[in-house]
């Protein structure tokens, strides 16, 4: 459907309401792709390659970035969504130059968790993953009666300069509090918040997930993050080029999978491109609640069809599916992507109807494709107890 026949519906004050959607879909016309709003990622400026810094903190320091994500969102970003404090790394990776950033330096570092950080040299580097990187519950992988060390949290910071490529034949990075090779860290593990998996300052691209690492749970999508438990955070990050399977009723997630999460995670000033999945061709949860803050979602693609009953294309950019759940979108434009099914912006529903979709000061617009929507939303699919939109342009 093009702009032009497209009605923009800008809520100026709280706009709440159970919505059910029991009768047929709505059918809209044949997709069109429209330009994208905003600017793409910006590359980061580097350090002076001349110049001698007298640690690798010093030097990152040293550098001003371009943040990515949305250059007009200015939520508020909570404390559990900071950026984390990296200046006392338990490992960092390379010597000051891009060959010494191996793919198994960072395997190896992932591995048992802590703060990880990049000596790569002054300018950006990619490293070319040779298979996906895992981190395991506790720092041996072993479950903590059998001597392994809760691993509480993992931090990767890129320092703005490093990426992190799947070269299309793998996805980047999986984590699974239920994987028992991983160590289980209580006999519940469906209900364990760790560990707290954290990406900042960094590109992750051309992850691919179309099917899982070997002799692991098959979390079904998720090219650059996949995770079950535990709590995800990306801040600063860009997620580009990533896939995962283009057929699946309910799998998704080109370029982040959340899975059974009982804590809120968060994607914070960071640009989601051109990724691509069956559902959520950027984003998918089930079962996980997420908080998106000041990000940019533009030209991702849903590449299902026949929707949940079928082959999924719900969700062009976002699909949410499960029972308590939660979404949240503040400050962050969602536009050009497309979905053949349900919401090429937004795909929500609560399965018992007792989930929130919340928006506020964010711009949802021009996503197209869709064959049928919550109206007046053609941009949005939502089942769920309450839909809550403040200060928005959604289409």
């Amino acid at each position: 459907m093009t702009a032009p026949h497209r009605r923009r519906f800008v809520a100026l004050i709280v706009l709440a309401a159970a919505i059910a959607v029991g009768c047929a879909p709505t059918p809209a016309p044949a997709p069109t792709h429209s330009p994208l709003l905003g600017s793409a990622a910006l590359e980061p400026v580097t350090a002076d390659a001349g110049a001698t810094y007298p640690s690798q903190v010093a030097r990152a320091s040293s550098i001003t970035y371009v943040k990515t994500g949305n250059p007009n969102g200015n939520a508020t970003v909570p404390a559990a969504a900071a950026e984390e404090n990296v200046s006392n790394p338990t490992h960092v990776i390379g010597t000051g130059t891009p060959g010494s950033c191996t793919s198994a330096a960072v395997a190896s570092a992932v591995r048992g968790g802590g703060i990880i950080t990049f000596n790569c040299g002054p300018s950006p580097v990619t490293i070319e993953l040779t298979s996906t990187l895992t981190t395991c519950n506790t720092h041996n992988c072993k479950h903590p009666w059998q001597g392994g060390n809760v691993n509480n949290k993992l931090v990767v910071d890129g320092g703005g300069l490093v990426t992190l490529s799947g070269k299309g034949s793998h996805g980047i990075f999986y984590a699974n509090a239920c994987q028992e090779s991983f160590g289980w860290l209580t006999s519940a593990c469906q209900n364990e918040t760790r560990p707290l998996v954290v990406f900042q300052n960094i590109t992750l691209e051309r992850g691919n997930a179309t099917s899982s690492p070997s002799g692991l749970e098959n979390l079904r999508g998720g090219g650059a993050i996949a995770m079950r438990g535990g709590q995800f955070k990306a801040v600063n990050v860009t997620f580009r080029n990533n896939i995962c399977m283009t057929r699946d009723s309910d799998g998704g997630g080109g370029a982040v999978r959340l899975t059974h999460q009982t804590a809120t995670s968060y994607i914070v000033n960071s640009t989601l491109e051109n990724n691509s999945c069956a559902n959520g061709g950027a984003i998918s949860g089930l079962h996980a609640s997420i908080h998106i803050i000041n990000s940019m979602v533009t030209g991702n693609t849903a590449t299902g069809t026949g929707a949940n009953s079928g082959q999924g294309g719900n969700g062009g950019a976002i699909y949410g599916d499960g029972n308590t759940f939660h979404f949240t979108v503040d400050g962050t434009e969602i536009s050009g992507n497309v979905a053949p099914e349900g919401g090429p912006g937004i795909f929500y529903v609560s399965n018992n109807r007792t989930g929130t979709l919340t928006i506020r000061d964010s711009t949802i617009i021009n996503n197209t494709g869709e064959r049928f929507h919550t109206a007046p939303y053609r941009d949005l699919f939502y089942l769920g107890k309450s839909l809550t939109i403040t200060n928005s342009t959604v289409e």
